[in-house]
């Protein structure tokens, strides 16, 4: 049994792992949604949310190159400069670096130009990221799931914390408190901000609904006319 550590083996299969972790968070971030729409709806595969699979996708990026660098310059230095050697340099060798140098140009200024199958490849992931943002209702405050209950409240729901902490309670929802932030107590109680807002809008409105539908009953005629220019 042969101990001796291969910098060869080791240096392939890290690429191997690495590259895989990267094209598996990249098909993730390909059809994610928006930033601030992952957030709302906390948007996540295999559990990690799109923060989460931008982080992996970066740092095994990072990783990716340092592996690269010592597959380059630990196992195939010597051969990858004899392609740029000119005294060594082989018409079939020029070649391959030309068209591989060209196909670079043509996809990096076709992508940035939005041409031809690229432009297909750029709106297949935008069109997929679309879909996820069908029946949202979003505030026109971006990032309100960063706000407190209290400031969610008035600035969101348009209504005092007390109300929204009212609702709260008849639900049993769990640590009810008006400093902490919507994103954060929606994690504590398992749902998302998107959930947490529908739920509070619905009882509101039915809240609205009730008070605009209900009269003072009147239980005399002597003070009908009050009751009326009450109700005016």
């Amino acid at each position: 049994m042969n101990n001796k550590f291969s910098w060869q083996s080791f240096i392939s299969i890290g690429l191997l792992f690495s590259f895989i972790v990267m094209f598996i968070s990249g098909i993730v971030l390909y059809i994610a949604p928006e930033g601030s729409l992952s957030r709302w709806i906390s948007w996540d595969v295999l559990n990690l949310s799109k923060n989460q699979w931008e982080q992996q996708h970066t740092v095994f990026s990072y990783l990716f190159i340092l592996f690269t660098v010592f597959h380059i310059f630990k196992i195939n230095w010597g051969l990858l400069l004899s392609y740029f050697t000119p005294e060594k340099i082989k018409i079939s060798n020029f070649k391959e670096i030309v068209i591989a140098f060209l196909i670079t140009i043509l996809v990096f200024i076709g992508t940035l130009y939005n041409v031809g199958p690229l432009r297909f490849v750029n709106n297949l992931g935008g069109t997929i990221s679309d879909n996820f943002s069908e029946n949202v209702e979003m505030p026109s405050i971006p990032d309100s799931e960063k706000l407190t209950i209290k400031q969610f409240s008035s600035e969101i729901l348009n209504t005092s914390y007390e109300n929204i902490n009212e609702i709260l309670k008849n639900k049993d929802f769990e640590d009810l408190r008006e400093d902490i932030l919507v994103e954060d107590f929606c994690l504590i109680n398992n749902m998302s901000p998107h959930e947490f807002y529908k739920i509070l809008k619905g009882e509101l409105l039915q809240i609205n609904n009730s008070s605009v539908m209900s009269f003072p009953e009147i239980t005399s005629k002597t003070n009908c006319l009050d009751q009326i220019n009450s109700i005016l």
